[in-house]
């Protein structure tokens, strides 16, 4: 392993990496939207079942995994409809891949999440970005149709949105689907869905039914605590998933990932459990922010992003918490603003005990 500088705090590193922050303290971490209840029970059994057979290739394709997550939603979808990669993040650039050539634009809105830039500038595409609403973190559905050139090719939308935890409804998604020409493909990241139980947001599968287009983007590294598995899904009309598909090897998913997850879309106890902890603690937790008079996002998402006191960074005040054993992260794109994971009771309660010490 890397050694990392004992006074550098780097978000996205692992506990194991920042343990030499923290003087010998046990860390909690809350900085990656994990599953604090870890994998469900029926994942591990049918992961822990595919391990003596390592030696043998995994099944060629995902049917079984496109099978098991159209039985799943139901509501018109076929398994065509699903393409299946190794996390959010992979199955977002599958779509890339499938609609972007070099020099070509995409549409961002950041505060938004950091693989959408870092990934289309790996891949040689112009980044025009066009700002969440200042204040509200409203989408800015005029700013991105005036965006659209005949060069763009692809629009991001996330929802609830990384990292503000905002969201919206069915009217914008409709206004820009039906604002974007016909080249243009809207991904739509909604990997933190489960969680959004006090807001209507817009029926998506709607839209992949009546073929307009859109890739939906879902994983199982959040609500199913499969993160370490690197399992994610996207679901989109039968010729975007054609389109898809072609820019896939065979054995594109290993056995014991795809396995664990058709065992956990069956853990309907587990996910309950860990959708069940976010809308009663996440209150709670914007609450005690409030209490030491911070400023808090609305959030329907597994985490909250409130902005740092007046003076402070993000930077500044999540190193000083990992030397508490308190793992939080910057927002993407805000260096006044941190998001933090809603964790077990116990960790939430650690973090803001600690945070008051620091502001």
């Amino acid at each position: 392993m890397a050694e990392i500088d004992a006074d550098a705090y780097a978000a996205g590193f692992s506990i194991a990496e920042m343990a030499g922050l923290a003087g010998g303290r046990p860390i909690i971490k809350l900085s990656s939207n994990e599953n604090p209840f870890g994998p469900s029970p029926l994942a591990l059994e049918a992961a822990a079942n595919e391990l003596a057979g390592l030696n043998f290739y995994p099944p060629r394709n995902d049917a079984s995994l496109r099978e098991a997550l159209a039985a799943y939603h139901g509501n018109g979808l076929g398994p065509e409809n699903f393409f299946s990669a190794n996390g959010g993040v992979d199955a977002i650039s599958l779509v890339e891949d499938a609609f972007l050539a070099r020099g070509q634009r995409a549409i961002v809105s950041p505060p938004c999440f950091g693989a959408y830039i870092s990934s289309l500038k790996e891949k040689g595409a112009v980044v025009d970005k066009v700002p969440l609403k200042e204040g509200s973190f409203d989408i800015d559905v005029d700013a991105i149709l005036q965006a659209v050139t005949d060069n763009t090719r692809l629009v991001y939308l996330c929802n609830p949105n990384n990292p503000t935890g905002t969201y919206f409804g069915e009217d914008v998604l409709t206004a820009i689907l039906d604002g974007l020409p016909d080249q243009v493909c809207l991904i739509y990241d909604e990997v933190y869905y489960h969680f959004a139980t006090q807001f209507d947001l817009p029926d998506v599968q709607k839209h992949v039914r009546d073929g307009r287009n859109i890739a939906v983007i879902h994983s199982f590294s959040k609500a199913y605590g499969l993160a370490g598995l690197r399992i994610g899904y996207g679901i989109a009309p039968v010729d975007i998933v054609v389109r898809i598909e072609a820019k896939k090897r065979s054995f594109h998913l290993h056995s014991v990932g795809m396995s664990a997850a058709i065992a956990a879309l069956n853990d309907h106890d587990h996910l309950n459990l860990t959708v069940r902890n976010t809308i009663v603690q996440r209150p709670k937790l914007v609450a005690g922010l409030e209490y030491l008079g911070l400023a808090v996002a609305p959030s329907q998402a597994n985490f909250v992003m409130f902005r740092c006191p007046e003076g402070r960074t993000a930077e500044e005040i999540t190193a000083a918490l990992v030397k508490y054993g308190v793992m939080v992260r910057p927002a993407f794109h805000l260096p006044t603003h941190i998001r933090v994971t809603v964790g077990k009771p116990g960790d939430n309660e650690q973090f803001l005990s600690t945070l008051a010490i620091l502001v």
